[in-house]
């Protein structure tokens, strides 16, 4: 009977125990933004492109994970990466340099993610390197601008369509 009592006691003692890991949680929140670099834009020449303002969606984010704005304990560029779309034979090695960032009303714009210099073997698929900032007052905005700003070394002929898809890494503390 004792031994009983001791082990129901232990078990019990066990699962209190894992209430403490359910105090934060982590989440991603990912998006994807296109753009077009015409052709005949010369060498050495910088490029800047803006998109459109973008939901941050980031309130259905939270409610999904039992947490709200106010409870954030940190926001991080998980993951960046661009691929181009068209031409299907192309690749990044006109690029000299990339850099992605995310603006706010009322806030400068800050670097997400970047690459400088572009390798010159790169492919049609580039990851960045992310930047170490925090985030928090971007994607609890209702909507933010991704624009990049990239630089060619050479001399390109057709227009090149490609894509930035990105991770942000949330972790908060969750609704009593």
């Amino acid at each position: 009977m004792m031994r009983k009592l001791v082990f129901i006691l232990a078990v019990a003692a066990l699962f209190s125990g894992c209430n403490r890991g359910d105090s934060e949680v982590s989440f991603r929140l990912k998006y994807e933004q296109n753009f077009s670099i015409d052709s005949s834009i010369g060498v050495n020449f910088p490029i800047d492109l803006q998109g459109p303002p973008m939901p941050s969606r980031s309130e259905q984010a939270f409610q999904n994970n039992n947490t709200s704005a106010d409870l954030i304990t940190s926001v991080t560029m998980d993951y960046a990466e661009i691929i181009l779309d068209s031409p299907a034979d192309a690749d990044f090695s006109f690029l000299e340099s990339v850099e992605i960032s995310i603006e706010v009303d009322g806030k400068d714009p800050v670097v997400l993610a970047f690459a400088d210099p572009v390798p010159a073997e790169t492919g049609n698929r580039l990851v960045l390197t992310t930047s170490n900032k925090q985030f928090e007052e971007y994607i609890t905005a209702q909507e933010f601008v991704i624009s990049t700003r990239s630089v060619t070394d050479e001399f390109i002929t057709e227009d090149h369509d490609f894509t930035f898809n990105c991770e942000f890494l949330v972790k908060a503390n969750v609704l009593n």
